[in-house]
């Protein structure tokens, strides 16, 4: 039974049942899970042979004193991805209070410096490069997010579009979030970079302009608002 196809229980993923179920137990035998989902166990064993194979659970024989020792099962990191997770929620929590104890000007320096750190680690990466092949590691690399990024060319220069953003439920509240792409964009590519669109303005998406080298330095400048 493949991921894509997983029988059900009154309307539930037999494979999330059993995830389940070895969560609440921590380990748990074939048997043990056939005899709480009421499934045989030969059903159970074939859905552990594909939760094995696909990483989701990893077997280990149980230790008994006497008799045959049976597998127990138990959940990998990657099981545990597959449960819901609050992570927006608490990150929204904790920036509030940050900015209630400390105001807005201490999110900027906080975003600031993760825009620092991470362009201190993409920097060792792209050194030596020239502008474009530089552009392109940075653009795939906020790709690696899930950001859908997308680059452009326009008569101001490069505009990068980041059609699904990760944070979007911390964004829309804390707008200090939206200036980590552009930040670090300008430090990797030692440019100027505007910010065009924002989710937080409640645009579709955020895309950020990127003057190229022999622009940046000229009278132009790209619609949108400066950071």
């Amino acid at each position: 039974m493949s991921a894509a196809m997983p029988s059900m229980i009154a309307g539930r993923s037999t494979r999330m049942e059993v995830l389940e179920l070895i969560r609440r137990k921590g380990s748990a035998s074939a048997e043990a899970i056939a005899s709480d989902l009421g499934v045989t166990p030969n059903a159970i064993r074939q859905h552990l042979t594909n939760l094995e194979r696909d990483g989701f659970v990893v077997s280990h024989p149980e230790r008994r004193a006497r008799g045959r020792p049976s597998l127990l099962f138990s959940l990998t990191e990657r099981a545990h991805s597959v449960f819901p997770r609050r992570y927006g929620q608490l990150a929204t929590m904790v920036l509030q209070e940050v900015q209630e104890l400390s105001g807005p000007e201490a999110l900027d320096e906080i975003f600031s410096r993760v825009a620092a750190r991470h362009a201190d680690v993409i920097g060792r990466e792209i050194d030596g490069l020239d502008f474009d092949q530089k552009l392109r590691r940075v653009v795939a690399w906020i790709g690696r997010a899930g950001t859908l990024a997308e680059q452009t060319e326009v008569e101001e220069g490069v505009r990068i579009t980041i059609h699904n953003c990760p944070f979007r439920n911390t964004a829309l509240k804390f707008p200090q979030v939206c200036t980590i792409t552009p930040q670090l964009i300008s430090r990797l590519l030692d440019t100027a970079v505007s910010q065009a669109d924002s989710i937080h303005r409640r645009d579709p998406y955020c895309s950020f302009v990127v003057q190229r080298p022999e622009v940046a330095g000229g009278s132009g400048s790209p619609r949108g608002t400066p950071l």
